[in-house]
């Protein structure tokens, strides 16, 4: 969700991913790996990114999807002018209890938050060689009602660490269904027997992680959905 926000607000203001990065004071690679969503910002370049777009916070990650009265208020501007004049030492500091507090938070409000039910296969895809799934395999979990899993069709828990730093072994995915994916877009894949979740490179399925190698495509593959959430 993330990634979606910031490449959408990035080309509503009309600049390129290399006129944000420098605007932004970020390196292009550190950026674009932000859009891509292969690297996740800490809590001082969140605020910086927020207040660049007059956006708030719960906006920029997700948390809300209204897209009216999310200018920044006086109050977040002025701790954002503040956190600009610190040194990098004073700025590690208020990055540490941001991520604390934006945690702690993000916890009272899934406690608040109304559950949804949805499908979940009891067996896990593959963020690394393969697992086997099977289609009769099921039980109903609890979720965040998100809009995310409201599209949503069914979950999946994943298994290995293909997919870090974004997925981990353990989450669990929500998952629409779709038969073809965009090239660059994450998938649950079934190919050879086994079931993947995997990024879709055309002919090739590939891992976030370096340390597994691609996985062509056979004229047999099936695309079961795409992943729009991690829970």
């Amino acid at each position: 969700m993330f990634q979606d926000r910031l490449q959408k607000l990035r080309e509503q203001h009309g600049y390129s991913v290399k006129e944000a990065a420098a605007a932004l004071h970020l390196p292009y690679t550190t950026y674009n790996n932000y859009e891509k969503n292969t690297r996740e910002p800490n809590g001082e370049i969140l605020c910086r990114i927020a207040a660049f777009f007059s956006v708030s916070l719960d906006y920029l990650l997700g948390a809300t999807s209204t897209h009216s009265n999310q200018t920044v208020s006086p109050e977040e501007q002025a701790v954002y002018t503040k956190l600009q004049a610190l040194d990098s030492h004073g700025k590690r500091l208020v990055s540490m209890v941001l991520e604390e507090e934006y945690i702690r938070c993000q916890s009272q409000k899934q406690e608040q938050q109304p559950m949804r039910t949805i499908r979940s296969s009891l067996y896990r895809v593959s963020a690394g060689t393969g697992v086997l799934l099977d289609d009769d395999a099921w039980e109903e979990i609890q979720v965040p009602d998100t809009e995310e899993a409201q599209k949503a069709d069914f979950a999946l828990r994943i298994a290995g660490d293909s997919m870090e730093p974004i997925y981990h072994d353990g989450d669990i995915v929500l998952v629409e269904k779709a038969d073809t994916l965009q090239v660059g877009e994450i998938g649950i894949f079934f190919v050879n027997g086994n079931g993947y979740i995997k990024k879709f490179g055309g002919d090739r399925l590939i891992s976030l992680n370096d340390a597994y190698a691609d996985i062509a495509l056979t004229n047999q593959a099936r695309c079961f959905g795409k992943v729009i959430s991690r829970v």
